[in-house]
């Protein structure tokens, strides 16, 4: 709860308010896993973005709610190891008037530090359209998993989840760096559901000095 407090007041906060091109929305996600065998596993993700916020300049703010987009995405695993898998997919985003694809490429390593469950995922991917050139992006990201009651998240129980990412990107040559900070609240409802209440936070377009700063509040379900 404290990590979700801290950034609802980064929200508000009027330099960066000031300083950058802000959005703030929505973002509901439905994850499917299922198990295919003792190495093999599948993902499907369904996601959708909506705005309710946003302002050009420090003198323009409109709320307004906007559709965005929607992404589906289909992933495939195998475990390389006791705590590494690898996985691979492909993302179709939809959006009004265009339709992009992504194939990933993903290394993703676990560990376990006393209470904390740690995450370490390489992501590759790149995105063609018809109107635009081929996006080719390197993600790093660190996750940590915290029980909120003993030694481990069981059934009907809490949990805080804290991501954060660097994203790299080259389009047409030109280079963009992304920062992400991600903390959720999660409750583990059965065996086979859980669900996440949390911000994700994005510092983009560094390079060129004109800074976009977007929050979504996030509703992630897992089955």
């Amino acid at each position: 709860m404290k990590f979700l407090l801290i950034f609802f007041m980064l929200i508000s906060l009027k330099d960066i308010y000031a300083q950058t091109q802000t959005r703030v929305g929505f973002l509901p996600s439905v994850n499917y896993n299922q198990k295919i065998n003792k190495v093999w596993e599948a993902n499907f993700k369904f996601e959708s973005r909506h705005f309710v916020f946003e302002n050009s300049t420090s003198q323009s703010s409109v709320f307004k709610y906007k559709y965005s987009l929607s992404d589906v995405t289909a992933l495939v695993g195998r475990k390389v190891g006791l705590n590494s898998k690898v996985i691979l997919g492909f993302l179709t985003r939809i959006e009004p008037e265009a339709v992009t694809y992504r194939t990933i490429q993903q290394f993703i390593f676990q560990t376990k530090i006393e209470k904390f469950r740690v995450a370490h995922r390489l992501v590759t991917d790149q995105t063609f359209s018809s109107n635009e050139s081929t996006e080719f992006r390197l993600r790093y990201r660190l996750s940590a998993e915290i029980p909120l009651s003993g030694l481990k998240v069981d059934v009907k129980e809490f949990y805080l989840k804290f991501n954060t990412e660097a994203l790299h990107s080259i389009q047409d040559d030109e280079y963009d760096l992304e920062l992400r900070a991600v903390p959720n609240i999660g409750y583990v409802i059965n065996d086979q559901h859980k669900i996440e209440l949390g911000l994700d936070n994005r510092f983009a377009s560094f390079i060129d000095n004109q800074t976009h700063f977007t929050s979504w509040l996030t509703i992630n379900w897992f089955f």
